[in-house]
């Protein structure tokens, strides 16, 4: 399925900085998380290719890949230039091959009813229209949203070099896994996926005023603008 225009073109950007990343690195270890931007391309691109189908794509081993996409791990400089490269390399073929699907003319693109949102119990609920693109868009959110879990419950730094307190790191675990259990669900509630969009501001706003973790502070901005962009499109159908 082609990643649209747009997103390619966003996604090369990503890859691109992160590539400067690389090359700035102060040493031949690096850890998947201080390159938000490479790990959030190809978290995004896993929504759209099965991991397993993208890995040979790459050529490169999908326990590599899984690394980026959890966000977890350390790769040699050699390696994540490697990865860096091909992720680009596939996204620039994505691009020049890329051709809209013409309209006829005289004929007006069909647009699927939306679902109506309804109250319940004082919380405003939604059935998703499950759409090809609402599924990449919930993917690609879960996918991120996972992984900040996962690195946020198995990081090991000492709490002064956190950016979030233990009660901090605990809030946000519970608020994102209660995300992404809406999210697998046919309906989801918009005070709750607010309220993960919240956390993530909060999160990714006290890794910039501490210094720390800049990392995981990038990946929850992004993520948070991802899910801003979902909440948008199921509650506004736009």
């Amino acid at each position: 399925m082609p990643i649209p225009i747009d997103e390619v073109h966003r996604l090369i950007e990503l890859v691109e900085e992160s590539q400067q990343s690389i090359r700035d690195a102060k040493t031949d270890s690096i850890q998947t998380i201080l390159l938000p931007e490479l790990c959030e391309a190809i978290i995004e691109i896993s929504g759209w290719e099965e991991p397993d189908s993208f890995a040979r794509i790459l050529s490169i081993n999908s326990s590599v890949l899984n690394k980026f996409i959890k966000m977890r791990g350390v790769v040699s400089r050699n390696l994540a230039t490697k990865v860096a490269d091909r992720v680009r390399s596939y996204l620039k073929t994505e691009d020049q091959t890329f051709a809209s699907p013409a309209t006829p003319s005289g004929k007006k693109k069909s647009q699927p009813e939306k679902p109506k949102p309804f109250s319940f119990k004082g919380e405003q609920w939604v059935a998703v229209d499950l759409t090809s693109e609402m599924k990449t868009r919930i993917n690609i959110v879960s996918s991120m949203l996972d992984s900040i879990v996962e690195h946020v419950k198995h990081s090991n730094l000492p709490g002064e070099e956190q950016a979030l307190t233990e009660i901090e790191r605990q809030q946000l675990i519970a608020i994102l896994e209660t995300a992404l259990a809406i999210l697998r669900g046919p309906m989801v509630e918009k005070g709750l996926l607010n309220k993960a969009r919240s956390a993530l501001e909060t999160g990714a706003a006290k890794a910039v005023e501490k210094g720390m973790q800049d990392g995981l502070g990038q990946i929850m901005s992004a993520a948070r603008g991802r899910l801003t962009e979902l909440l948008i499109s199921i509650f506004t159908g736009s």
